[in-house]
């Protein structure tokens, strides 16, 4: 992959085609880094694991029956009428929703007393307790440190314990009062386990959490079938929290059925209780005015006023009833919801108004069910109470018409009376009023059994109310756990193993700024690769950061064909060659170093000179002193056969130090002695090499190229930043430097190197920020990785 700040520089007009080896090698570079996350990866998959409790799904099902098939045959319709008297037509959608209600976990919770729950430690994760548990808590005040802070019971023996670290012993069946609240503790199952966590957990906030693993669904739009799904890590108690959430959504249900019933049996229980009166008061008036007028028998015409009377009084009656009914039921209109006595509906014989009464009734039962389960503000509340509005003043206005039809019915049945009463005026005055109060009998006597008759069937209606759903499935577990799956948790880690690592490697190939590799060199700068130089194992300064060329290790080759190469260096005579760098650290002794120990082994005579007068390191890795050099030549106080020291590394290889430091080395190298000094050095050695100052630091390298045969300027792998290749490409195009050639030296590919170079703490530092330009994210990450 190429480094992202490349797309900054000149790298040509044409594009880099795609090379599936290099970017390989690329990666190979880091391959430790994929068998550690790998490890990593698994052993965290593998703790997860043993740290993650198993999760169960346990499923079943209900049916909601459809009010609108009713049974076949007598009994069905019987059933389907008595039931149809108090109950509504039910929505599925409804009923999904209510038995995912807030209110409906609570109370399975209060009842299954899941807030109390008791775990215990189980190799290294946390099992539940739930029926098992060798201690049972029960609590009558918990306080709010109970929420937040398990309590722990450790087990002495079979009749004491001890709460949390406490030394105090108690035994069971005692009441306590400490920081968690007021309870009793008593025994449980026999268990293995000796150290209990007992968590207190709020109802409200254990319902939310229960309400998220229990899914309601409707598999079949066409059926009422609902699909109840619980997960849970217990397996018992998954299915003990779907059987009493039917048990409470049942009861529930059935609540609301019977309300209506039990208001109509009030309502006709009062009428009763008028009428029952008022019958024995006829009674007792018809029994007394025979005993004292002496009447045993009417005549035929008394008897046809009688009949005729009667019946009309029976239609008059009947209307009275209605019109009471009707007063009723606006009475119950106007004050429903405050506690009025729902009016019967089928003692109305208006099939508007008693249609409208049942809608009334359905929504009324439908608007109390929501607001126990619901918000106030919930839009399906909402829109119950606009329809409750409108069938209200519907209502209202049928009864005002049927009420206006009653009073103009009465009207004229009391005129017919009228009529009948006028023709009774020749009937004698005793067997008159005897027909009077015959004829109160007898109308007390009809209204007594009329509402006795709908008493015995409401009555049969409310025993006979049964619940609209029915369990088709008892809650069944699955046998494998639904969570965590094992082979998902293992391949994931697997694969996070490896692509970790592997953008971890873009990262640090995306954030990394210094040259890897030689074809960035040669695309910006245009130079010629003199030669590569592999990494070096680090070590000490002095002897160890000289090759041993006798040796056939694979950077003294490299150094044998760094040799080879400077004949082709110019027209092949170049003997003056200057070394120098864009920064510190790079690279500059060690090559120079090397490179006039691999020329003296070949039998040539070599001089190196330390020019680098600000901070000067040939003498440390030499191992040779440095009091006096170059820099007493330059200012005059000394010849430099004086000054030349033998480096012990071999008979033909001398050094020149710099020297002390001076105050000004740009004038000293500018004072016209330095070419005259190198004029008669060629004279005595094959080859003179100079190892100058930093380039991108100061001027020195420019004043000292000026009487070099060739420069050989150090690019360092995975240390130079790549903005400095444009200098060097900058000085190919001016021809500021002399045979402009570049080494590439601390190699490391990660595939056929591997030898290590030390050389990075051994920097320049002219300035304090002159290595502020270099990326320091991949050391970072490499130090965290091997911390790891």
């Amino acid at each position: 992959m190429t480094n992202q700040n490349n797309q900054h520089l000149d790298l040509g007009d044409h594009e880099e085609e795609f090379n599936l080896n290099e970017h390989v090698q690329r990666y190979l570079r880091y391959w430790y880094l994929f068998p550690v996350f790998l490890f990593l990866a698994l052993t965290a998959a593998f703790f997860y694991l043993q740290v993650t409790p198993p999760i169960y799904s346990t499923k079943t099902s209900i049916l909601i029956k459809d009010e609108n098939k009713g049974l076949s045959g007598t009994q069905g319709d019987i059933l389907s009428e008595l039931s149809s008297q108090f109950g509504g037509n039910k929505l599925v959608e409804n009923e999904l929703e209510i038995i995912r209600s807030q209110t409906l976990m609570e109370q399975v919770i209060k009842e299954l007393n899941l807030d109390v729950s008791y775990k215990a430690k189980d190799g290294l994760k946390k099992i539940s307790l739930y029926k098992t548990s060798p201690v049972i808590i029960k609590p009558e005040v918990i306080t709010p440190l109970a929420y937040k802070e398990p309590l722990v019971i450790h087990l002495v023996d079979s009749t004491h314990f001890r709460f949390n670290d406490e030394d105090r012993v108690f035994a069971f069946n005692q009441r306590f009062n400490n920081a968690w609240g007021a309870f009793v503790v008593t025994k449980g199952v026999p268990s293995e386990y000796t150290d209990i966590t007992v968590v207190f957990t709020e109802v409200k906030n254990l319902a939310e959490i229960m309400l998220k693993s229990l899914s309601v669904e409707q598999p079949n739009v066409k059926s009422t079938v609902l699909e109840l799904t619980f997960e849970d890590s217990h397996v018992q108690r998954s299915k003990d929290v779907l059987n009493k959430l039917l048990d409470v959504y049942v009861q529930s249900s059935l609540s609301d059925k019977n309300s209506e019933a039990s208001n109509t049996l009030k309502f006709i229980e009062n009428r009763l209780g008028l009428i029952t009166g008022e019958l024995g008061d006829v009674e007792k008036d018809v029994e007394s005015y025979k005993t004292n007028q002496g009447i045993t028998d009417i005549s035929a015409e008394s008897q046809l006023f009688l009949e005729n009377i009667k019946e009309n009084d029976t239609k008059l009656n009947e209307v009275n009833t209605k019109i009471s009914i009707l007063e009723s039921v606006d009475n119950y209109i106007q004050n429903a919801g405050e506690g009025a006595v729902a009016p019967a509906t089928y003692m109305i014989d208006d099939p508007v108004l008693v249609s409208l009464l049942t809608k009334f009734n359905e929504l009324e039962l439908q608007r109390e069910r929501y607001a126990r389960t619901t918000s106030p503000n919930n839009p399906l509340l909402e829109t119950i109470n606009t329809q409750l509005a409108g069938t209200r003043q519907s209502i209202r206005e049928n009864v005002q018409n049927l009420r206006r039809g009653m009073a103009v019915t009465k009207k004229n049945l009391e005129g017919i009376n009228t009529r009948f009463s006028a023709g009774l005026r020749s009937i004698p005055k005793k067997e008159r009023e005897f027909v009077g109060i015959k004829r109160q009998q007898s109308i007390k006597e009809e209204l007594y059994l009329y509402l006795l008759q709908k008493r015995e069937e409401t009555a049969l209606a409310y025993a006979s109310t049964v619940t609209d759903s029915r369990l088709i499935d008892a809650p069944i577990a699955t046998f494998n756990p639904i969570k965590p799956k094992k082979a998902l948790v293992w391949l994931g880690a697997g694969v996070g193993g490896l692509v970790v690592p592997v953008l971890l490697i873009n990262l640090l190939l995306l954030l990394n700024n210094t040259v890897q590799r030689r074809e960035e060199i040669e695309k910006v700068t245009h130079s010629a690769i003199l030669g590569e130089i592999g990494q070096m194992k680090a070590g000490q300064p002095g002897e160890d950061a000289i090759i041993k060329m006798t040796s056939r290790s694979a950077v003294a080759e490299q150094f044998r064909a760094l040799r080879t190469n400077l004949q082709y260096l110019g027209d092949g005579t170049c003997r003056v060659i200057m070394f120098t760098s864009s920064i510190g650290g790079e690279g500059k002794s060690f090559v120079s170093i090397n490179l006039a120990a691999s020329l003296a082994y070949s039998d040539k005579r070599v001089l190196l000179i330390g020019l680098d007068l600000r901070k000067p390191t040939l003498h440390d890795r030499l191992m040779v002193p440095n009091k006096f050099g170059i820099s007493n030549c330059l200012i005059g106080q000394g010849h430099y056969e004086d000054f030349i020291q033998s480096t012990g590394v071999h008979p033909k290889f001398d050094v020149l130090t710099s020297g002390p430091i001076p105050p000004n080395p740009s004038e000293l190298l500018s004072n016209g002695k330095l070419p005259i000094l190198l004029a008669d050095l060629r004279q005595k050695y094959d080859y003179i090499l100079i190892d100058s100052p930093p380039y991108g630091l100061v001027t020195d390298s420019a004043l000292i190229a000026e009487h070099a045969d060739a420069t050989l300027y150090i690019v360092r792998f995975n240390y130079t930043i790549i903005d400095h290749l444009k200098r060097i490409g900058e000085l190919q195009r001016t021809k500021r430097f002399t045979n402009l050639s570049i080494i590439f030296n601390g190699v490391n590919y990660g595939v056929g190197y591997g030898y290590g170079y030390g050389y990075g703490g051994y920097g320049y530092g002219y300035y304090d920020d002159e290595n502020s330009g270099r990326s320091n994210v991949e050391s970072k990450l490499k130090k965290m990785i091997s911390k790891i």
